[in-house]
């Protein structure tokens, strides 16, 4: 393997159930101040559009004029992460031989901020985002195809990390080998994958112990 790709949310770093909730409200209070509309009908509108479009961002885009920059200024709060470096992570990074990318459906500018709070900015070769991706987020084939034409490599030596499952099954189908990060939070419980072990290699729930641990 001389690739390897990481999504970047609850994978690179985890969250606590407060801080789901207040990027959740945090994107309701956008919807809410776009349509000049209440919480609850905010709130639904979001979640439509998470289910129907894979983020709400894709659908606010698809549907409506909106800036994706303002978006995720308003939804992002690296200081509400209290990220600290990560000697562990850093550690088990390193050690991986060829190239290592984040692959995410936020921005690149947020990315980059998780990346320095976690002391692994100087490790990763280059960030995948959802303005790369011409916000078409995972799991769409065409999120995959940025990838592969952003990160030139063979998929059959790179290895993909995320907590999503459904992520998972369109680099595998590439020829990728998948890790699925197990974080016990249950995020994303009403999306579902037939045969999750058709699609996932592998299965952790400590990221920088499997990456200290494997054989390379």
């Amino acid at each position: 393997m001389d690739t390897w790709v990481f999504d970047l949310d609850h994978t690179l770093y985890t969250t606590t159930a407060e801080q789901d909730r207040d990027m959740e409200e945090r994107i309701c209070r956008f919807v809410q101040d776009h349509f000049g509309i209440a919480r609850e009908p905010a709130f639904q509108i979001q979640k439509n559009y998470l289910r129907e479009h894979g983020t709400t961002l894709a659908g606010l885009l698809k549907n409506h004029a909106i800036d994706p920059d303002a978006y995720h200024d308003a939804v992002n709060d690296i200081e509400a992460l209290e990220l600290q470096p990560d000697p562990e992570l850093r550690k088990g990074l390193a050690r991986l031989p060829g190239r290592r990318f984040v692959f995410t459906n936020n921005c690149g500018r947020y990315a980059r901020a998780v990346l320095a709070k976690l002391a692994v900015e100087d490790l990763f070769h280059g960030i995948i985002d959802a303005h790369a991706m011409n916000f078409v987020p995972k799991p769409q084939q065409e999120a995959y195809a940025a990838l592969l034409a952003q990160g030139q490599f063979d998929p059959g030596r790179a290895a993909l990390f995320d907590d999503s499952m459904r992520n998972l099954a369109p680099a595998r189908a590439m020829g990728m080998k998948t890790v699925w990060f197990n974080h016990g939070l249950g995020l994303s419980s009403h999306f579902r994958l037939d045969a999750p072990e058709k699609h996932i290699d592998y299965e952790t729930d400590d990221l920088a112990a499997f990456l200290n641990s494997i054989r390379i």
